[in-house]
């Protein structure tokens, strides 16, 4: 199967783009395709300077999704970041576990050129004029395309509704006989594919059949990067729908895929670079363009307005203007719960043309306080438990989904998530679909639903501007020159108060400006606002022990009632266990002891 895919999808647009070659490697014997002809008129340079990096598009009835391939990397790509070596090194380094990433990173800086167009010039065209093909190698190119999507929403669409029950086996066999199995059958080089299908709708084994099925299914999710989505939202997915999209896009003007940006330069959409995978549970035909179009029609066409993230997932629905030719349109942004505007397009005003054109408003998540004003925290922000709190497989929670237990901790020790997504349970009880990201704990990489009860878990980041701050980190923070923490300046010990000028914030985090101008986290497990005062000196009221550990673990000494010791610093035992509660300890030359008031009290 996968050696089919390869051999579809190396006709795709990278070897359009790249190699300056089209030969599509298999198309439907059946199809009368042929791409809408250009024409011949002045061609209009587009000054690409960035790419957005490859995603896959899953379209339904609330609109379209991007399901980037890569969620370690940002959106987009520069010009000047395709051509810094240390640049592209650090995106292969964020997937040391793709050891050929290498070769993808590295064509980033070949594909952002400029694109000249003719006026209304479809994707098709431009892609098979930019590399020399004729009408034929145009829609042998888009009949490939269509057929990996038929194969790919096939197999995931049908194989889904069989996993939960919407599918019978008996109408999933009757499906692949009566549907898939003849499609194949008209394509060069399939007998393996169809070979190896036929061996598994044979199987008798209803285990085993259901076990074939789920890694037939996965493997196809692996090729089209797809795989957090749940087997009900999968079992959405429609042949017919994703063809016909697929097809509307190949067809669609390539202005669609190049985004203004705000200093006038253009960015490449992703789908490009993603080789157009999409998938779709609902799609509404359009317009076929005129296959002769007259290059000044005398028709205006509509604006179209986005309001997307910066990973160009949508965050309202769009916006359709009309006008007259020549009239003028303007378009506004809007306010949306949990977001901000981050920047406006160059061309939020303007005048009707007879091109379609797309005004895209991009917003940012508002990171939430966890006060009285906040609803949920942004997707990809972090977030800690206040209190003891469950982690579970779905949204119902149950003690069969619970996955593991978090006790509650001190503000030091607070279990940490970033969270991935938001849902509700049956009941309408918010979630948030979250990763554990506790590094030193077992719990660690696991995923699944935790509450989003504002009561018991908060976001870690501080984001409102205090004026001063204590460093509570028993290991101290550093400050540094930049905000996104590099170039270190200086180190700040546990218990120092700093002074702070400002706060500003980083991708979905937020750093303190010290007075001094030096950037410093706004993590509340490592520094606290206002200024936190401990011991500098304890004595005991008790005979104690004196640890080498937090968890009171390997006795070094034992101090007589009435000892005065003095404090170089505090922590808490079971760190990194959060099956346990934990229990403040006072660090003190050659070790730790308990900071149990029963047992000591604290000298100012």
């Amino acid at each position: 199967m996968n050696r089919l895919i390869h051999k579809i999808t190396i006709s795709g647009l990278t070897l359009l783009l790249l190699s300056g070659v089209v030969s599509p490697g298999i198309a439907f014997a059946d199809s009368s395709t042929s791409p809408v002809a250009t024409a011949k008129t002045t061609e209009q340079t587009y000054n690409v300077q960035s790419i957005g990096l490859p995603y896959t598009l899953v379209s339904d009835k609330t609109g379209t999704h991007k399901i980037y391939w890569y969620a370690k990397w940002p959106a987009s790509v520069t010009a000047k970041q395709a051509n810094d070596p240390a640049f592209i090194q650090g995106l292969n380094d964020l997937y040391p576990e793709i050891p050929d990433i290498s070769n993808f990173t590295g064509s980033f800086a070949s594909m952002i050129v400029p694109v000249s167009l003719f006026p209304g010039e479809t994707t098709i065209d431009y892609l098979v004029r930019s590399t020399g093909g004729d009408a034929s190698s145009g829609a042998d190119f888009i009949d490939s395309m269509t057929t990996s999507t038929y194969m790919s929403s096939w197999i995931i669409g049908n194989s889904a509704r069989f996993k939960t029950g919407q599918l019978t086996r008996e109408d999933f066999q009757a499906n692949y006989e009566n549907e898939f199995r003849p499609k194949m059958e008209k394509i060069d080089g399939t007998e393996g594919l169809i070979k190896s299908y036929d061996q598994i709708f044979a199987t008798e084994d209803d285990d085993i059949f259901k076990s074939l099925i789920s890694s037939m299914m996965s493997g196809m999710l692996l090729g089209t990067h797809l795989g957090t989505e749940s087997d009900e939202q999968l079992a959405t997915i429609k042949t017919d729908d994703s063809v016909r999209q697929m097809r509307a896009m190949l067809t669609a003007p390539m202005t669609n895929y190049l985004h203004l940006q705000a200093d006038g330069t253009y960015e490449l959409d992703g789908l490009i670079l993603g080789e157009f995978q999409a998938l779709s549970s609902w799609f509404v035909d359009v317009v076929t363009p005129d296959p002769d179009p007259d290059p000044n029609p005398a028709t205006s066409q509509p604006v179209t307005v986005h309001y997307v993230d910066a990973k160009g997932k949508q965050v309202a629905p769009d916006k359709t203007l009309t006008g007259s030719l020549g009239s003028a349109y303007t378009t506004d942004a809007l306010t949306i719960k949990s977001y901000k505007l981050s920047k406006t397009p160059a061309n939020a005003k303007g005048t009707f043309t007879s091109q379609a054109q797309t005004v895209t408003y991009i917003y940012e998540p508002e990171i939430q306080t966890g006060g009285s004003g906040a609803t949920v925290a942004p997707e990809g922000s972090a977030i800690y438990g206040l209190k003891k709190l469950a982690l579970y497989k779905k949204t119902s929670f149950t003690k069969k989904n619970r996955i593991t237990i978090y006790a509650k901790k001190s503000r030091q020790n607070r279990p940490m998530f970033v969270v991935t997504g938001y849902t509700k349970s049956a009941s309408g009880a918010k979630r948030y679909k979250v990763r554990d990201v506790n590094h030193h704990s077992k719990t660690a990489g696991k995923t699944g639903y935790i509450t989003a009860k504002k009561s018991v878990v908060a976001p870690v980041y501080y984001t409102k501007k205090t004026s001063k701050i204590t460093v509570t980190n028993p290991s101290g923070i550093n400050a540094y020159a930049k905000k996104n923490l590099t170039k270190k300046k200086a180190h700040y010990r546990q218990g120092q108060v700093l002074k702070v000028k400002k706060i500003v914030h980083h991708n979905l985090t937020t750093r303190f400006v010290l007075t001094n101008g030096r950037y410093v986290t706004a993590n509340k497990k490592l520094v606290i606002a206002g200024k936190k005062t401990m011991p500098k000196k304890i004595v005991t009221k008790t005979a104690i022990n004196r640890y080498r550990t937090a968890n009171l673990t390997k006795r070094n000494r034992h101090y007589r009632k009435n000892t005065v010791l003095k404090v170089t610093g505090w922590t808490y035992s079971n760190a990194n266990n959060f099956s346990k509660h934990d229990t403040l300890r006072y660090q003190i030359s050659g070790g730790y002891v308990t900071g149990n008031s029963r047992y000591v009290r604290g000298i100012k």
